[in-house]
């Protein structure tokens, strides 16, 4: 079992808090209290849930990001003089084609991630399906910002042998963890992307994330990690994703796995 390279402890597996919030203020007194909360190890910043993506109304392409570039810089500032350099945090654009709230083109995509690693942050997610990804993961890579490629689909799973094909290519692309999220639409797609995770922690040489979404798929944030995924998220405050538990529900179910 292979622990999250950016995480501070080799707990493994890393419980990692989601930050969704519009405004810087609100942004900084959720993370702190996130980071004062035992159990959490790592938190994520969801840059797509900034307001200036939720009052987009159309898709960006490069030469409208000032504005976007403008609040990310409002917010990294304040966010590391308060939070970041007492904490790990993952920085995640996450878009609409992934379900975020960033709609933006490719280019403009690849320009929001470099700007993010240019303030070199612990740790950056990047959409391995989108064009250009391997580039940015070498560009991180070079800034000495940790890599996690992701893949998320909404609607249904993707039969094992293509996720765990996806996940060897993320690996190969140089990324420092695999991540896939896909929805069941049954309990054969949970047990599914359970085998996946067995199967990729055992082959591949990167930590490896694998979640099943919705209600259906709660179980493998339970207990993914005894399969092999290196992190569960959990909830301080409002939810990121279907299907996403509280820290205290996560942090039961480790303490009776033994891996709390």
């Amino acid at each position: 079992m292979k622990s999250l390279p950016f995480a501070p402890t080799d707990r493994f597996p890393a419980v990692i808090a989601p930050l969704t919030d519009p405004d810087v203020p609100t942004l900084v007194e959720h993370a702190l209290r996130a980071a004062e909360t035992p159990g959490v190890d790592v938190l994520e910043w969801r840059v797509d849930t900034l307001q200036a993506f939720l009052d987009a109304d159309h898709t960006l392409d490069t030469h409208e990001l000032e504005p976007v570039r403008a609040a990310v810089t409002e917010a990294v500032e304040t966010f590391r003089e308060r939070v970041s350099e007492r904490f790990p945090v993952l920085v995640t654009v996450r878009t609409k084609a992934e379900g975020g709230s960033a709609d933006l083109t490719d280019a403009a995509y690849a320009q929001l991630i470099d700007h993010l690693v240019s303030f070199a942050p612990v740790a950056v997610d990047i959409e391995w399906q989108r064009s250009g990804s391997q580039a940015l993961i070498k560009r991180a890579k070079d800034a000495g910002v940790c890599a996690l490629a992701s893949f998320h689909d909404f609607e249904k799973t993707p039969p094992a042998e293509y996720l765990y094909s996806m996940m060897q290519k993320m690996e190969r692309d140089g990324a420092d963890v695999a991540k896939i999220a896909v929805m069941p639409q049954n309990r054969t797609d949970v047990l599914e992307v359970l085998s996946v995770a067995d199967r990729a922690q055992s082959k591949l040489t990167v930590p490896v994330i694998t979640i099943s979404m919705g209600a259906l798929g709660k179980a493998t944030r339970l207990v993914g990690s005894e399969f092999g995924s290196a992190a569960t998220w959990a909830a301080v405050g409002a939810l990121s994703a279907p299907g996403q538990l509280t820290v205290p529900q996560v942090l039961a179910t480790l303490e009776a796995l033994g891996d709390a």
